[in-house]
């Protein structure tokens, strides 16, 4: 897949952070968490994105999808892209779809697969007719069992498995391998509790 590149993800959960540490412990880019469901996080524009552009570190962003319609999903992407209110990231926007979300363990794996791809699809579409470069971060399994990945295939893909090595075996531009799981744990210099650590495999600066 070529050259590497290192880089993190962020929430408030990461509390203060040291971006000119992170940057030289060989992190080149960092996606922070921009809202969840309706609202957008406080620490997003007002805090870890100043100091992330300080210290000269590319950045995207990620929005944690509570959906359980497609219209809700569509209301979730306008929001993220009001919380982005014109700015342009160098790494794509994401949308967040989560086990923990509403549509995820209280539905489990045999209700709304359909569903849970078209608000995907849809709130990636929302996305990209604002002019963002989108696409959808998920678990290994999430992408085989929870949706239809091949109707997803048009997205690019950021990929979390805590393993010694990526199994998903369709496209992706990113792999988050470590995080807070046990044996799997992601350090950073200049952060004091674990983080998610992520490979990149794409040039997205330059896409």
């Amino acid at each position: 897949m070529g050259q590497v590149i290192k880089g993190i993800d962020i929430s408030s959960h990461q509390g203060e952070i040291d971006f000119e540490r992170v940057k030289a412990d060989g992190v080149r880019f960092v996606i922070i968490k921009a809202g969840q469901g309706l609202r957008e996080m406080g620490t997003f524009r007002q805090k870890y994105l100043p100091a992330v552009l300080t210290a000269g570190l590319d950045w995207g962003a990620y929005w944690w999808s509570d959906a359980v319609t497609v219209a809700e999903a569509q209301k979730e992407a306008a929001a993220f892209v009001r919380a982005l209110d014109g700015l342009r990231p160098t790494y794509p926007v994401y949308m967040d779809q989560e086990y923990e979300s509403p549509c995820g363990n209280a539905w489990g794996v045999g209700k709304g697969k359909q569903l849970r791809t078209d608000m995907a699809k849809a709130f990636l579409k929302v996305l990209e007719d604002a002019g963002y470069y989108a696409g959808l971060y998920a678990s290994t399994n999430w992408l085989q069992y929870w949706v239809d990945d091949k109707q997803l295939e048009a997205y690019d893909k950021w990929v979390a498995q805590y393993a010694e090595k990526c199994t998903y075996t369709g496209s992706y531009g990113m792999w988050q391998h470590h995080g807070d799981a046990r044996g799997f744990v992601g350090r950073v210099d200049g952060i004091s509790v674990p983080v998610d650590i992520n490979a990149c495999y794409r040039d997205y600066p330059e896409i």
